[in-house]
């Protein structure tokens, strides 16, 4: 009969500790959103391209800057205007983005023109 008990203080103690780790985790992880917003910038939308890469779009003010986030440095590739972002997705009657258009006009931005 103690090995009983034994084992099921063991486990009621488990069962205690995972349970105060999943209350800490939550509320740590709703401080950390509240201290990440801005009043001048956020982030519209983001696209993971890779391991550790993503392509995110923020807007500062009233730019609008697509940036290429990796593990060692964030670069910003172009800054866009608002009439260039164009919603993509599949819902019907939402229009459909020629990538090689797009492609082309970066293209353009990166060169100067």
């Amino acid at each position: 009969m103690p090995g009983f008990i034994t084992g099921f203080v063991t486990f009621l103690m488990a069962a205690v500790i995972i349970y105060l780790s999943y209350l800490c985790s939550k509320y740590m992880g709703k401080g950390l959103v509240k201290s990440s917003s801005s009043r001048y910038m956020r982030m519209l939308d983001q696209m993971i391209v890779g391991q550790n890469r993503t392509l995110a779009v923020v807007q500062a003010g009233d730019r609008y800057l697509l940036l290429g986030v990796g593990p060692e440095r964030i670069e910003m590739l172009l800054e866009l205007s608002e009439e260039e972002l164009i919603p993509i997705g599949g819902e019907s009657g939402e229009q459909m983005v020629d990538f090689g258009r797009l492609l082309s006009r970066l293209g353009r931005k990166k060169d100067g023109e």
